[in-house]
């Protein structure tokens, strides 16, 4: 299955509502993930421009945009980002691709 990773930053509200009701988010994400046909494989809380992350399987980039679009229509959210994760095998299948058709481009000025 493809793997995803959604990084996230809370609203206002949902910072305020946590710290009054702390909670673990884990069980709401994994309840709309399954929804959509996904799983999470782990979720974390983090410093920086981000709130959060969740590295997750959907079993299409559709299934996994309905989620994302889901949780996003909530409110709860002020960022929202997904990035599809390709294994290392894919990433070299890329390179093998990317070498054999590399001479069809014509750079800009060429």
């Amino acid at each position: 299955m493809p793997k995803y990773m959604s990084q996230f930053s809370y609203s206002e509200a949902s910072v305020k509502g946590m710290v009054a009701k702390p909670q673990d988010r884990r069980a709401a994400a994994e309840k709309i993930f399954a929804a959509a046909g996904g799983t999470i494989e782990c979720m974390y809380y983090c410093f920086g421009d981000y709130d959060g992350v969740v590295i997750s399987d959907f079993p299409s980039d559709v299934a996994a945009a309905s989620a994302i679009l889901a949780v996003g229509s909530s409110g709860a959210f002020a960022k929202l980002k997904t990035t599809v994760l390709i294994t290392m095998e894919d990433s070299v299948a890329a390179m093998e691709g990317a070498k054999n058709i590399a001479d069809t481009y014509m750079a800009p000025g060429s």
